[in-house]
């Protein structure tokens, strides 16, 4: 294990290995695990990770704070977190019957028009893994009228996350989590009401990126935009929550110059990932993603 160190407890410990997640995500935190890892609050520091745009989980499983608390505006992704923690094993049975004869287009349409009729369950979680893990390249998105539309990625040997999910419930069993359903605003307010706000809290924001361009833009993936105004009441709530409480505040967000004057608050800093949803593997490069810091 390797510590990292900062200013007032900045620097949470790195351990052997990167774990991955269950989902494939655009923007997903692997790759930039390191730096996030120098730049999050220690957990001698802090008792509670409050995360509004948890995502595919990344930072919930590669770092070991006590409580946390994630949310997320994609209803379908935090009732997969929910089915994964709760009952893991059946889960992974219903992929175990998707996937056998999943990998083809008709079973792709099939299986995605069920999804778009099915209330909550476990079939519906399971299909959701099922489209992220063979839809184009891990992209998740919605119409308006809020029906998953994704195209068939075909995949040459679809990925089953077995081990993965396993991973993700035996973590969420050893320490206590909280998983909403909420827009950013309504879980950043853990941070001052509530159970949570008698707890030493930190604030990791990853965001819906500015699109590098303007055919670049991957924002829709609960069926709203979220355009700068948003970033903006974002900023405006972070900096309220930080010199209310000293809670320390971490975001990532792509490295633009717009992103650059929304974040212009926070002490930056870059390092370049390797991203991309091009389905030509090589145009895969490096990108410069940036990391803030409220301390």
């Amino acid at each position: 294990m390797k510590c990292l160190s900062g200013p007032s407890g900045m620097g949470h410990p790195q351990y052997a290995g990167i774990v991955s997640p269950y989902l494939k995500w655009v923007g997903a935190k692997t790759r930039s695990m390191p730096a996030l890892l120098a730049a999050l609050p220690s957990p001698e520091h802090v008792e509670c990770l409050i995360e509004p745009f948890a995502g595919s989980a990344s930072v919930f499983l590669n770092t070991r704070y006590r409580q946390y608390v994630l949310g997320d505006s994609n209803p379908d992704l935090v009732s997969s977190w929910r089915h994964a923690r709760d009952n893991p094993g059946a889960l992974i049975t219903a992929l175990r019957r998707l996937y056998r004869e999943g990998n083809n287009e008709r079973a792709w349409h099939e299986n995605r028009a069920a999804f778009n009729r099915m209330k909550d369950s476990t079939e519906k979680a399971a299909l959701f893994i099922y489209l992220n893990r063979h839809g184009f390249n891990g992209v998740c998105r919605y119409n308006k009228k809020g029906m998953f539309n994704v195209p068939f990625g075909r995949p040459v040997s679809p990925y089953l996350p077995e081990r993965e999910i396993m991973i993700f419930a035996r973590k969420a069993a050893r320490c206590y989590v909280s998983f909403f359903h909420a827009g950013f605003e309504e879980t950043l307010s853990a941070a001052t009401t509530g159970l949570f706000a008698a707890l030493r809290c930190g604030i990791y924001c990853d965001p819906p990126y500015l699109p590098l361009s303007d055919t670049s833009a991957f924002t829709q993936y609960d069926g709203q935009v979220f355009t700068p105004a948003h970033h903006q009441r974002l900023v405006t709530r972070l900096q309220e929550i930080h010199q209310q409480t000293g809670s320390p505040v971490v975001i990532s967000s792509g490295d633009t110059p717009l992103s650059r004057q929304l974040y212009g608050a926070f002490n930056l800093s870059a390092q370049n990932v390797n991203r991309s949803v091009s389905a030509d593997g090589r145009a895969r490069v490096a990108v410069s993603e940036l990391t803030g810091t409220l301390y």
